[in-house]
């Protein structure tokens, strides 16, 4: 019982909304055609009917055309119709929302002059006929009285059958116009390519987020965790070892926190330039004093642009730590080289075994291969015998003019010596360039 009166007043009230929209386009239908037609009488006395159903045709299209007319018929729609597709008023309106926009005002005024005519005509003709039908008696109708009872009979039901189409003409003209609006007053294909690339920016926003995220905070958190557990295990025995881990935590969690802030407002739309990265060698050194054997050999130009430079250093991060995290006990050995017009990056370490073992990808190496796809270039991961080895190739066209590869980056590990002439930069200003 409480089902049925629950569907029945929302019944009511869907007539009545459909009921509202259709008034409202014949109050405003109706206020336009007695315009016209006052109008034109004023100015040409007597005018034919075709001649004011054209002109308010014309002004009822003209009408669609006012500013603000789109943003009300859209107010109206999601109101009174219940539309629950996109509806759109552009910041910018095209022609092709000018004309979908006149033509929906045109349908709206026409709709509710029909069912105005319908309840306001229709239904008390059709009553008077059909009283006078069934009396027998004129009640003013100037309409014949019926020849017998058959036509009476006849009369009665027409004017019933007209009655009720009049009275129900609301519900499907109110279903067809809700139908039509998401089509008329929705988006145009111009409005769906700018949504598509407006929504293709921001996923690609969030994915650049993510990746920032994995590379900077997990990143950090790893070498915070290793170097905690490190400082534990020795905290009785070595309290200076102890005390580098717990200033190695340090260090880290405030470039960490930086990133972080920095992130947040790249969210609030208010984030500058983006802040600078710990050099190459910094970052090689703050692994090596987490406990990872490093053998490095960074071999870059000192003005590697800060773009490129910047993608070097998430690479060999993601490298080191992947190897932290997942690699066996053993040296890792790192190759990062320029090669005349591209940058060659691999990392090896020793392959886990058993349960360890990693697995052929993740997000971190998803996010090595979006960064080296930036720039056009590639990168592999995966098994290499016993070793896993990380392999990443990045395009640089714009190498200068009789430069010469940079020396070996001096970050303290064991490694080949390099000869360093006296022209080249120095070991810091070399850790600054290859960040």
């Amino acid at each position: 019982m409480a089902t049925t009166r629950h569907s029945a007043r929302g019944l009511v009230r869907y007539l009545a909304r459909r009921f509202a929209w259709h008034m409202l386009g014949a109050a405003i239908g109706l206020a336009l055609v007695l315009l016209v037609y006052g109008l034109l009488n004023i100015a040409a006395g007597g005018t034919p009917g075709g001649v004011v159903v054209v002109v308010a045709v014309a002004a009822a299209v003209a009408l669609g055309l006012v500013p603000g007319a789109r943003e009300l018929e859209v107010t109206a729609a999601r109101a009174l119709l219940d539309v629950d597709e996109d509806l759109v008023v552009p910041a910018q309106p095209r022609l092709a929302h000018r004309a979908r926009t006149a033509g929906w005002v045109l349908l709206h005024l026409v709709t509710g002059l029909v069912v105005a005519f319908g309840l306001f005509a229709l239904v008390p003709g059709a009553v008077l006929i059909g009283a006078e039908a069934a009396t027998g008696s004129s009640m003013g109708s100037q309409i014949p009285p019926p020849a017998g009872p058959g036509e009476a009979v006849a009369r009665v039901a027409a004017c019933v059958v007209v009655g009720l189409l009049a009275v129900v003409a609301t519900w499907p003209l109110g279903a067809a116009a809700a139908a039509l609006a998401a089509r008329v007053l929705g988006p145009t294909p111009h409005d769906r390519m700018e949504t598509a690339l407006a929504r293709a920016r921001r996923e690609a926003e969030h994915i650049r987020l993510a990746r920032e995220l994995h590379d900077g905070i997990g990143h950090a958190l790893t070498v915070v965790g290793v170097q905690a557990a490190a400082g534990r295990r020795v905290v009785a025995q070595d309290p200076a070892a102890a005390a580098q881990a717990l200033a190695a935590i340090e260090d880290t969690a405030r470039t960490a926190v930086a990133e972080l802030d920095h992130l947040l407002a790249v969210l609030r739309d208010d984030a500058g330039d983006d802040p600078p990265l710990p050099a190459l060698g910094d970052v090689v050194a703050a692994h090596r004093r987490a406990g990872l054997d490093v053998r490095d050999r960074v071999d870059l130009p000192p003005d590697l642009p800060g773009l490129l430079g910047r993608t070097v250093q998430r690479i060999v991060t993601e490298a080191l730590t992947n190897a932290h995290r997942h690699g066996a006990p053993g040296p890792v050995v790192l190759d990062v080289r320029w090669a005349g017009d591209h940058v060659l990056i691999e990392v090896a370490n020793p392959l886990a075994t058993g349960r360890g073992r990693r697995r052929s990808g993740g997000r971190g190496l998803a996010g090595v291969r979006e960064r080296a796809a930036l720039f056009g270039g590639t990168a592999t991961a995966g098994p290499d015998g016993d070793r896993w080895v990380l392999r990443a190739t990045l395009p640089w066209t714009s190498s200068p003019a009789g430069a010469c590869p940079a020396p070996h980056l001096d970050t303290g590990a064991p490694g080949p010596a390099v000869s360093t002439p006296s022209a080249v930069p120095d070991a810091a200003t070399r850790r600054d360039s290859g960040a």
